[in-house]
């Protein structure tokens, strides 16, 4: 269990703001705990190399008062602590590990065997004074002082991971019930207030400052709908009487050929089908009035398309292809913008024959027209990019691309100049 739970712990996101407090309290603990053990350390060592050498300086220094008057007899001899005075020509008489040092050295460790020795030296006269105190049972303990004390350490560290990722998860209990509120949110919820939750919790600001953001953000969506509603409505009003009008006038057999009314009919039908698209797009229906996802045969929009565009045609051939019965996911009001643009920026900028074909989920119209360069294909899908003879308004291909976003429908572009363009789009 344990294991596990460290496992978690290390392969979470290392993205999430619970991981990246627990890491900082892991590295803040580790951080201290190394501080504290570095400076016990070095505090020990201090207090040891004083208090020894201050036993082998007080023992010297007894040594030096009781030698001129007891000659050997001051020289101490017990299991601790062994003493040694020779003369200039008695340095043979002194264990090895002594002989290398030098007059007046106030203390200095040397291991003899499996022994440790604090060893101090003075002069007495024209002898040398030699103590050696065996510490070997203070090094033992102190070693079984730094093991422990390391160990403590390691434990310490151990538990500051899981630790960590403990108090980080109850720190931020608040904060990830904020998050799971705002991402349970509808943009139908309008009276939700979150800031009545967390009053009590520091995050109650960044509450009501969410709140008074979804205020904002609600009355922008309202104005947003009625605009849509009203545009709508006064949009297409005008125009259906501008078509009716039109229709009327086409009715008199002195007019029904004049260019100026052919415009007009032209020019009201595609105002019609751009507000169509536009107020289409400005309104998020994802499903049908009965709750069901819309589904439409591409192949039957196609041809309507094709058949509806055909007086635009202006003499030009446009070729149907393989047509397979192919359903999208889709209402039909977005197929019918997404291969109406397409098609008509074929007849507007394309050459005078145009394949239109629909095959394993992909519809593709390619025309043999002048054609586009790197830098034209990089930007034909912005807003309001117009190039060539007869541009419009440089929506049509930013409308496609506005659709085919919404519905996760893949375009792909292939242009060479004076060779012609193929749009692909993948209805997947």
């Amino acid at each position: 269990m344990p294991r596990d739970f460290l496992r978690r712990v290390l392969t979470g996101p290392r993205d999430s703001l619970q991981y990246r407090v627990a890491t900082a309290l892991a590295l803040f603990v580790a951080i201290v705990v190394s501080a504290v053990l570095a400076a016990l350390f070095t505090i020990n060592d201090h207090l040891k190399t004083e208090l020894l050498n201050g036993i082998v300086s007080h023992e010297m220094s007894e040594l030096i008062e009781d030698y001129p008057t007891e000659g050997d007899g001051a020289i101490p001899h017990s299991a601790n602590l062994i003493g040694y005075v020779v003369g200039p020509n008695q340095h043979d008489q002194l264990p090895e590990a002594l002989r290398g040092l030098g007059p007046d050295v106030s203390g200095v460790t040397l291991d003899v065997g499996d022994r440790t020795y604090r060893v101090g030296t003075h002069a007495i006269g024209n002898k040398q004074a030699y103590l050696a105190y065996d510490i070997t049972a203070i090094e033992d303990r102190e070693t079984l002082f730094k093991a422990v004390a390391i160990t403590a350490a390691l434990l310490v560290l151990a538990l500051a991971i899981p630790l960590g990722s403990a108090i980080a998860r109850i720190s931020l209990k608040p904060i990830n019930a904020l998050a799971d509120h705002v991402g349970r949110l509808h943009p139908d919820e309008r009276t939700t207030q979150l800031a009545e939750q967390f009053e009590h919790y520091e995050v109650g600001v960044i509450a009501r400052a969410f709140d008074r953001f979804m205020g904002r953000l609600d009355e922008f969506v309202e104005r947003e709908r009625s605009f849509t509603a009203d545009a709508s409505h006064e949009l297409r009003t005008p125009l259906a009487v501008i078509q009716g009008a039109v229709e009327v006038l086409q009715q008199d057999t002195r007019l029904s050929g004049s260019g100026p009314i052919t415009r007009i009919d032209r020019a009201a039908g595609q105002m019609a089908e751009l507000i169509e698209a536009l107020l289409f797009l400005a309104r998020d229906e994802q499903h049908e009035a009965d709750g069901a996802a819309p589904i439409c045969r591409a192949d039957e929009v196609v041809r309507e398309v094709v058949d509806a565009y055909r007086p635009i045609m202006a003499g030009k051939q446009v070729e149907l292809g393989v047509l397979d019965p192919v359903e999208v996911d889709a209402p039909r009001i977005a197929l019918v913008i997404a291969f109406g643009n397409l098609l008509r920026n074929a007849l507007r900028h394309g050459g005078d024959e145009i394949r239109v074909t629909l095959a394993d989920q992909r519809l593709t119209v390619a025309d043999n027209g002048h054609g586009m360069n790197s830098e034209q294909m990089q930007r034909v899908f912005d807003r309001g990019f117009r190039c060539g003879p007869g541009a419009g308004l440089g929506l049509g291909l930013y409308l496609v691309k506005r659709v085919a976003d919404r519905y996760g429908w893949r375009i792909r572009l292939a242009s060479r100049p004076e060779e012609g363009t193929q749009i692909e789009m993948r209805l997947a």
